[in-house]
C-alpha cells in the first residue's frame, strides 16, 4: 500500500467489542485496530499489517469515534499553536495518582521501585506518581491510559541504611539513603525534567525512628531535661530525623535516654536544627 505518514494514523488500538463492526461476518469486532486522520478505520495495529480490513463503526458509538483523530507528537506540538477542536485530541483516560506503602519485604531488601507520570508539552511540568499497571500501561501504550499526552519513568527507592554514605571500620562504603536517592534523582532528572523538584524528601518512607540527622550539638544546662526524670541535662546530644532528641553526639554513643526541651526557644532552636539538615539533604 501506499506510505502513510505517522501523524496521520493513531496506531496500536485495542478494543474489546462492541464499537466495531466486521463487514465480512456482520459481528463486533475485538482486539487491534488502528485509525486516520480520514475517519477511517482497520483492523491491525498498523496500516502494514497484511490482514488489515476495513471497519465500520457500530451504531451507538458512531458519533463517539466520528472525531477521532491521530494524538501523536506531531498533532500535539500542532494543537500548541492551533488550540482550534482540542477535544479532537483527547483520547485515553488519563492517570490517577497513588501514594505507595512499601512492604516488609521492600524494607529487608533496602529499597523499591516506583513509578511516575508527567504531562508532556505543558510548563511548569505536572508529576504524578502511579501504580505499576498505570505506568505498564502508558509505557506499552496498551490504550486505556492517554499516552500521546503522558510519558513515564520508573526509579529504585531506598529506604534503609545510614542516612549519609559512611564507610566502615575497614573502610568499606556503604551507601546512605539521602545519598543513594540524591544520585538516582539526579540521574533521572536527565531525562525526565521535574522529578527532582518532586522527589524532593530523600528519605521519605524510611524508619525515621532509625535515622540520625542532627549529630554533635552541646546542650548548657537548663536547656534539655532528661524524660524520664525530668532531670537537667548538660552535655552532647543528637537528634533522630523523626524529631526525637537523645544523649550522645551520635547514636552510637547513647545511653537511650530521650530528652526534651527545656522551653518553647529551645524547641525553637531544635526544629532549626532538623530544618536546616533536611534541607541541606536535598541540596546540591
Amino acid at each position: 500500500m501506499a506510505y502513510v505518514p505517522k501523524n496521520m494514523v493513531n496506531q496500536n488500538l485495542y478494543t474489546n467489542g462492541g464499537e466495531f463492526i466486521d463487514p465480512s461476518t456482520g459481528k463486533y469486532y475485538q482486539g487491534y485496530y488502528h485509525q486516520y486522520s480520514t475517519n477511517e478505520i482497520f483492523s491491525g495495529k498498523g496500516p502494514t499489517d497484511a490482514n488489515r480490513k476495513r471497519l465500520n463503526s457500530a451504531p451507538s458509538t458512531s458519533k463517539k469515534t466520528q472525531n477521532n483523530v491521530s494524538n501523536t507528537r506531531q498533532n500535539l506540538e500542532y494543537q500548541k499553536t492551533n488550540p482550534i477542536n482540542q477535544e479532537l485530541y483527547k483520547f485515553g483516560l488519563s492517570p490517577e495518582p497513588y501514594y505507595p506503602n512499601p512492604t516488609s519485604q521492600d524494607y529487608k531488601k533496602g529499597s523499591f521501585l516506583r513509578y511516575f507520570a508527567k504531562k508532556r508539552n505543558q510548563t511548569p511540568s505536572i508529576i504524578i506518581e502511579i501504580n505499576k499497571t498505570t505506568y505498564n500501561d502508558l509505557k506499552q501504550q496498551g490504550g486505556k491510559y492517554n499516552y500521546a499526552l503522558w510519558s513515564v519513568t520508573s526509579l529504585y527507592w531506598k529506604i534503609t541504611g545510614p542516612i549519609k554514605d559512611s564507610k566502615d571500620q575497614f573502610g568499606v562504603l556503604k551507601a546512605g539513603i539521602a545519598d543513594t536517592n540524591k544520585r538516582i534523582v539526579n540521574k533521572t532528572n536527565e531525562e525526565f525534567r521535574g522529578i527532582k523538584g518532586y522527589l524532593s524528601d530523600l528519605i521519605q518512607f524510611s524508619p525515621k525512628a532509625d535515622l540520625e540527622l542532627v549529630t554533635n550539638v552541646y546542650a548548657s544546662k537548663g536547656s534539655l531535661t532528661v524524660k524520664l526524670d525530668n532531670s537537667e541535662y548538660e552535655g552532647y546530644y543528637h537528634i533522630m530525623a523523626d524529631g526525637t532528641i537523645m544523649d550522645g553526639s551520635t547514636h552510637s554513643q547513647s545511653t537511650n535516654k530521650i530528652l526534651l526541651a527545656g522551653d518553647v526557644v529551645v524547641q525553637g532552636q531544635i526544629s532549626t536544627l532538623l530544618n536546616i539538615a533536611l534541607s541541606e539533604l536535598g541540596s546540591g
